[in-house]
């Protein structure tokens, strides 16, 4: 929990035990699809038969949803915001994009600004970090874990080499191979064989393109006129 939290009473919800974060991202998806373009709400009892889960787990599923912004509060229903939708909706074309997104969208969240700080230094075990983020909010270890998991899927932290957790920022102590020039990036690849790489891969190429465009714009600004 944050200072300015603490000071506002707002206590952190971490998702629920029961179900893990892959189950919770398709319970917004099955809110997405029935509550249809005008984001209608979808009542907790409608929303568990599409997953196959009790009412109760709905429930207990949308409260940190809702808390991030993608969902809405809404008694006894779940509603997505536009932001929800525009994750579902990613995630049926783009995996990549969709974790991209949801990673830009959490940039500031507590959980991401806390897991920054306790993995600075070092990797830690999943299990660790997981005790560490949810300590004094919650005494369920599943929890915990499950708040990994979605920190995974929004590309704030991933596994290195020995199976412990550290930021995807992190990762590589070297940077990138640059792209080849623009006139060249059809031979390297299209739009659809980058899209279709994996997610890992598909940000490092972001990366280095967005390296190479700025070079070359400061480049650009620099050169005197002949």
């Amino acid at each position: 929990m944050t200072p300015r939290q603490a000071e506002s009473g707002v206590r952190p919800i971490l998702p629920t035990e029961r179900i893990n974060a892959r189950r919770q991202l398709e319970l917004l998806d099955a809110a997405v699809e029935l509550g249809g373009p005008k984001m209608l709400p979808v009542p907790f009892p409608e929303a568990g038969a599409r997953l196959r889960v009790v009412e109760v787990t709905v429930q207990s599923a949308q409260g940190f949803m809702r808390q991030n912004g993608l969902l809405s509060p809404s008694r006894g229903a779940l509603t997505v915001t536009a932001e929800g939708f525009r994750l579902s909706e990613l995630r049926k074309t783009d995996s990549a994009r969709a974790r991209l997104y949801l990673r830009d969208l959490w940039k500031d969240a507590w959980f991401t600004r806390s897991a920054s700080k306790l993995l600075r230094s070092a990797p830690e075990e999943a299990t660790v970090l997981a005790q560490r983020l949810s300590r004094h909010l919650s005494r369920t270890a599943e929890r915990g874990m499950h708040l990994v998991e979605w920190l995974d899927y929004a590309l704030v932290v991933e596994e290195d080499g020995e199976g412990r957790m550290q930021l995807v920022a992190a990762r590589a102590t070297t940077p990138p191979p640059t792209p080849a020039p623009p006139a060249a990036a059809p031979l390297l690849a299209t739009a659809e064989e980058i899209s279709a790489l994996p997610d890992s891969q598909f940000f490092a190429v972001m990366q280095a393109y967005r390296t190479l465009l700025t070079s070359r714009a400061h480049a650009g600004s620099t050169t005197p006129p002949a």
